[in-house]
């Protein structure tokens, strides 16, 4: 609450005109509602405008029949049975509604041709209304909407338009965008003495002054910081602001798990004495992580008294307590569940950086109690779980030790960049102790003795600096929320926290704000002070929301989205120094490209592998081609294809960790990599434009740019849904989120023809925009949805829904001058056989939704509204290729692709249960009407080039069409040509009669749909090798016959957890079928390859795996390169590998048949050291065989080692098709089958001298060489 401006008067002034940047709503002191917002202009002078006078509102829908009177007795109905039982209420009622109007408006649920309904609006002065009169309709016990709303004298009625911020109705009402430029022409300038705003200027106006430039699209000088912080870590795992006894409880546990020997010898009790006396500090006996307490004066008398009572005490807790613990295990130490690695799975999803991603566990909490214990029963306790014993052990370290000291912050680096401009004009670190500027030119170093002045000191940067926008990286995640703490550490959480650009006296809250956003990969929580006045972007939330990648680390994200293809390089030796090698790399792109940075290269094949396993080079010169660089490239490369990528400065965080505690030197190495990565966060930001981007779709959903990094798809769409609706003269309804069981068919794939398609061309036709073509052909929406009826799977009608008169009949069916398209989809619902059973999808019946078809075709509101949307970007894309000025051609290539992106998420919205428009037949019936089409697609071009003689610029041709494979809007299909006397047309000239045939295809399938449907020709596959649904590799042709690039989907080449020699066999394979097209070569290189592999030619490089270690696992014993790290710390605990470290790993042979995954690997240089075993077999069969048995087994009946066995085999085949009421059964045995097979042909020759080799048997394995 903030206190309100002197005056509300206004007057005529020189116009004011600036860009819109943030938002804020509140209430004054005398509880009127306004609206503060910020702006900056060409010149970068910044305003802060007080708007006045908007008066949030909402509707009351009522009878038909109500008027002016009865609206009166309505409200005084209100206040009369609220009076006493809710005086909240009554007195809201009194005070704060202004004024209440009967008028009539459109509803958005439900056609009635176009019906006009009564509705009482409410304006009010503040939101107060609004919150006290919602819990009226509202049921607490269900949790849900009353049904049939609140009654009043036997008339219903119901909350319309609650769901919109007022903020939002603003700009609707004013048409204005979020984010564009406005001007003020009637204004009251606040004089200096008066203003609580930092900005240059500070107004208030009536809303009604403020007025759109929509034409206006100057670029404005936004000031850009982007920060970053470093941390210290005590024990070189991931920074911990606030700590407690979490890592030693679980180190504690883990320890004692390990060493029964010691538990034998010394029993729990001391045991557990032992191992924290060397926790503590106070002995040297034990390997153990020391940890810190706060206490400067604690003691090891103090330490026995408190082990003493530690002892003694009994402990209590709950279920919930357990499951607690084990989140915020995976919280303190930033990681997720391991679970034992399934390795050589192949072909299977990427690995994921999981260290860097948060997890929701969404196990049901629960208060069951544990029985109340002592620590050592429960220590004792040999069947008791390792995190029970975990957490009983935490509880009581926590009750009887001192606090601990958290890691603190010991640099922030904040780098500084006008939007427009590449560079950043001011650089600089706060640095904690000294530390030496080893780059003076271009950087400032700040130095400060406590973390508290370091904390403040950047609270004052950012009010000196004043920047518009702050950016960085995973700062909601990690930076703000760390800050934070050490700041309450500090006890400075106040001072800390004055970054907004508004200061009117008002007790800052001492906490973040905190949001939840929902993506694909999970929930996330974002934490992040109040800036009032300025944009906050997390880069990081930024790149999950709008990238699917494999890594989301820095250092990766930099290298996919700055790097360029080397064109050619150079290598050079300095005549007057021989060792100083460079090499001139000839590239078109050089944008992020600076003196001093580093980059790595990537040879791109089959597997994409990073050149000398990523080695970073120094960039030391510029050139206008190119770089140079540090170091030659070997000559090898000449004939490759490869890439340059960005690389981060080499340092790793273990580097940070350790040269925090060194001298001024050191730590002014960090400060300039600190420096650097925040440059390289502007560096991306400017890369992928994201300022554009959020501008552009900010003005298309009139919401300010805030809203669409804080929150979720639902707010922007339900502001643009509701902008629309006001427009036409419609109102939203309140309604309930969907019930969870509401269920319909998505998208429809069609069943792959699975096959190797080397030289018979697969074309692919797809629906520009099929869905929200779909809704405006078949007229789908609210408001146009006459009737439903539900029928079981027996045709047995189970309800209906519409609006009938006294006879039964539909009111709204069979209207003059309208028509109607009836839509069927399938109904499923979640049955359980059992009641511990899982809940499966079943089919339960059908459901058919009738919809009106306007007249004139004239449209209902979603179809009207995606109409629009396509106009408006087909325009869009036409004034693209027209504009030269790149700055325009780029903003309106991101205007086109935000409309995309809207258009397509309007459907998608219908059918999420918590949208504010959710409606699941629309939804269902969009999805029903893209089925059919995808079937008419196939159908047309089955039907109409099934044996069809065509002139094409070969001649004539016959064709054959059968489809190959559909999903969601496109079909693939061959079209089997043959010449004019029956003899295959195969190759090149098959190509390029497809390619022309394709183009004819759609246009043919397209005169016959609804408008706005087109079936268009995409591309055309030349091989094609198509495994499975969504899996494919292919080489792609588009408009040019002879040009054509690889395309792949859902075939992992890069999987961290797969052998680089998997990489070689599997991605040779597809090299070979792809560029020459031959099987029997394929099959030779396989041979050769496996040849290798048993006779142990294959070097140890290429069968190592690495996975990252992280500190805390679930199961640490089902861990394997866990159970090697602790192995090898045994072994020289000077290099026992810490939290962060990749682990290489291979296979060897042990001598137990059955034996724990963590003995089967071991470190490479141990292996050689020792002359280990390695176990080749382990890389023919858990990583090579399953994925290349894939390929194989698509051409089994067209191998020669096959043709005596495949008669017989099909027969077999066929007896279990007849013999399977389950396809789907049928087609996953017939596929086992095939892979056996295929197995007995191609591996099994390896795999006998593989296990005669592994059991020493040498007897019969020289039957057996290579067919090479």
């Amino acid at each position: 609450m903030t206190s309100k401006p002197m005056s509300k008067s206004t007057k005529k002034q020189s116009k004011i005109s600036f860009r819109c940047i943030d938002f804020k709503t509140s209430t004054f002191k005398d509880n009127d509602f306004f609206i503060r917002m910020y702006g900056i202009d060409e010149n970068r002078n910044t305003y802060c405008v007080n708007v006045l006078d908007f008066k949030p509102f909402f509707y009351i829908k009522v009878g038909k029949d109500w008027d002016e009177s009865t609206v009166q007795s309505f409200i005084k109905h209100l206040k009369d049975t609220n009076k006493k039982t809710n005086y909240a209420l009554y007195k809201c009622l009194v005070d704060d509604v202004e004024e209440v109007e009967l008028i009539q408006r459109k509803t958005l649920y439900s056609f009635d041709a176009h019906l006009e309904h009564q509705f009482i609006l409410f304006k009010c002065r503040n939101m107060n209304p609004l919150y006290k009169i919602k819990p009226l309709y509202y049921d607490r016990e269900k949790q849900r909407l009353i049904r049939g709303g609140y009654v009043y004298n036997n008339d219903k009625t119901e909350l319309y338009e609650t769901m919109i911020p007022p903020m939002l109705r603003f700009f609707h009402i004013q048409n204005m965008s979020p984010s564009g430029w406005i001007y003020i022409d009637s204004y009251r300038k606040i004089p200096r003495s008066s203003r609580n705003a930092t900005t240059h200027v500070e107004i208030e106006t009536n809303y009604e002054n403020i007025h759109s430039e929509d034409n206006k699209e100057t670029v404005v000088p936004y000031k850009i910081c982007s920060f970053d912080i470093e941390a210290s870590s005590s024990h070189g795992d991931f920074p911990n602001a606030k700590k407690d006894y979490k890592k030693v409880a679980y180190d504690t546990i883990d320890y004692m798990e390990k060493n029964e020997d010691c538990i034998k010898e010394w029993g729990y009790d001391t045991t557990l004495k032992q191992y924290l006396l060397c926790v503590f500090g106070f002995k040297q006996d034990l390997q153990a992580d020391h940890c810190f307490v706060k206490e400067s004066s604690y003691n090891e008398e103090m330490f026995h008294l408190q082990f003493q009572k530690l002892m003694n005490h009994e402990l209590y807790i709950t279920d919930e307590d357990i499951l607690n613990v084990e989140q915020s295990m995976n919280h303190y130490f930033n990681s997720v569940d391991d679970t034992p690695s399934n390795e050589g799975e192949g072909g299977g999803e990427h690995e994921q950086d999981c260290a860097e991603e948060y997890v929701e566990v969404k196990q049901k909490k629960t208060k069951k109690a544990q029985p109340t214990k002592k620590l050592m029963d429960v220590l004792e306790d040999v069947k008791e779980e390792p995190k029970i014993k975990t957490t009983y052990l935490l509880q009581a370290l926590n009750q009887h030790f001192p606090p601990l000291e958290g890691d603190y912050v010991t640099f922030i680096g904040s780098t500084f960049v006008t939007y427009g401009q590449e560079k950043s004009n001011f650089n600089h670190c706060i640095c904690l102790n000294d530390t030496e500027n080893i780059d003076k030119k271009s950087q400032v170093i700040e130095c400060y003795e406590t973390e508290k002045e370091v904390l403040l000191a950047w609270t004052r940067l950012i009010q000196e600096q004043d920047p518009d926008i702050i950016i960085g990286y995973n700062i909601f995640g990690f930076d703000y929320p760390f800050m934070f703490d050490r700041a309450d550490e500090n006890d400075c959480v106040k001072e800390f926290l004055k970054f907004a650009r508004y200061d009117d006296g008002e007790e800052i809250k001492e906490e973040l704000e905190e949001t939840s956003i929902v993506l694909a990969s999970g929930a996330y929580d974002l934490k992040y002070p109040n800036m009032e006045g300025r944009l906050q972007i997390d880069v990081f939330t930024y790149m999950r929301k709008e990238f699917i990648l494999p890594s989301y680390k820095l250092d990766y994200v930099s290298s996919y989205l700055i790097s360029d293809k080397v064109k050619s390089y150079c290598n050079y030796v300095e005549e007057d120094d021989e060792t100083a090698e460079t090499c001139h790399i000839v590239t078109k792109n050089i944008k992020g490209i600076t003196l001093g940075c580093f980059v790595h290269f990537e040879i791109i094949n089959h597997s994409n592998d990073l050149y000398e396993n990523g080695k970073k080079f120094k960039v030391v010169d510029i050139e206008e081609d190119g770089f140079i660089i540090e170091g030659h490239l070997h000559d090898e490369l000449e004939n490759q294809t490869i890439q340059w990528g960005l690389a981060k400065d080499d340092v790793t965080p273990q580097d940070i960790f350790r040269m925090t505690n060194e001298g001024p030197h050191e730590k002014g190495i960090i400060a300039k990599y600190c420096i650097q990565d925040c440059n390289l966060v502007h560096q991306i930001f400017q890369k992928i434009d994201i300022m554009t981007t959020y501008i552009e779709m900010s003005k298309i959903c009139s919401v300010p740019i805030s809203f669409l990094m804080m929150r979720g798809q639902g707010i922007k769409l339900t502001s643009y849904i509701a902008k629309k609706c006001r427009e036409k003269g419609t109102l939203m309804p309140l309604i309930s989120k969907g019930n969870a069981w509401d269920m319909y068919e998505g998208a429809i794939v069609l069943e792959p023809k699975t096959n190797l398609y080397l030289d018979n061309p697969v074309a692919c036709v797809d629906y520009s925009s099929l869905y929200p073509s779909s809704i405006i052909s078949e007229n789908i929406s609210h408001d146009s949805k006459v009737w439903t009826k539900t029928y079981n799977l027996d045709d047995e009608m189970l309800y209906e829904t519409g609006e009938k008169d006294k006879h039964g009949s539909f009111i709204y069916d069979n209207l003059e001058g309208y028509t109607y398209v009836d839509i069927k989809y399938d109904t499923f619902s979640f049955k359980r056989t059992s009641a511990s059973a899982a809940a499966k999808k079943v089919l339960t019946g059908y459901k058919i939704c009738r919809y009106a078809q306007f007249p004139n075709n004239e449209k209902a509101i979603m179809p009207s509204i995606l109409e629009e949307l396509l106009a408006a970007r087909s325009a869009t894309k036409k004034q693209m290729k027209k504009e030269n000025d790149p700055f325009m051609k780029n903003i309106l290539d991101k205007r086109q692709l935000s409309i995309k992106v809207t258009a397509n998420s309007l459907y998608g919205q219908t059918g999420a249960k918590t949208s504010t428009f959710y409606e699941v037949d629309v939804a269902a019936s969009t999805t029903a009407t893209g089925r059919k089409l995808l079937h008419y697609a196939r159908d047309v071009i089955e039907g109409v080039y099934s044996n069809l003689k065509v002139d094409t610029k070969h001649g004539k041709m016959i064709t054959n069409a059968e489809y190959i494979y559909g999903d969601t809007d496109s079909v693939f299909f061959t079209f089997n040509l043959k010449d004019e006397h029956g003899e295959p047309m195969r190759g090149q000239k098959a190509l390029e009669v497809t390619i022309e045939l394709a183009k004819e295809a759609g246009e043919l399938a397209t005169k016959f749909l609804k408008k706005p449907h087109d079936l268009e020709y995409e591309k055309t596959f030349m091989p094609f090798c198509l495994l499975s649904k969504k899996r494919y590799v292919g080489m792609l042709y588009e408009e040019d016959p002879n040009y054509c690039k690889r395309k792949s989907m859902g075939i992992v080449l890069k999987r961290r957890d797969n052998a680089p020699v998997v990489k070689d066999v599997y991605g040779g394979i597809i090299d070979i079928l792809m560029k020459q097209k031959d099987i029997n070569q394929s099959i030779q290189f396989l041979d050769n390859m496996l040849s290798d592999i048993v006779n142990e030619k294959m070097p140890i490089h290429k069968l190592i795996i690495s996975k990252s270690l992280r500190s805390f696992y679930k199961n640490p014993k089902q861990i394997a390169h866990k159970v090697l790290a602790d192995r090898m710390g045994q072994r020289d605990p000077g290099n026992k590998p810490g939290p962060g470290d990749r682990i290489p790993y291979v296979y060897i042979l042990t001598s137990k048949k059955k034996d724990l995954q963590g003995n089967k690997i071991e470190n490479p240089d141990y292996i050689q050291e020792q002359k280990l075993k390695i176990d080749y077999g382990f890389y023919i069969t858990n990583q090579i065989m399953k994925p290349v048995l894939q390929i194989y087994s698509l051409v089994l009946f067209d191998m020669p080692q096959f043709q005596k066995r495949k008669k017989m085999f099909q027969r077999k085949l066929e007896r279990l098709r007849e013999e399977s009421e389950d396809f789907e059964k049928y087609q996953k045995k017939a596929q086992q089958w095939k892979d056996k097979e295929v197995e007995k042909i191609l591996f099994e020759k390896y795999l006998i001298i593989n296990k005669n080799r592994a059991n020493n048997n040498s007897m019969i394995t020289s039957f057996f060489t290579s067919s090479s």
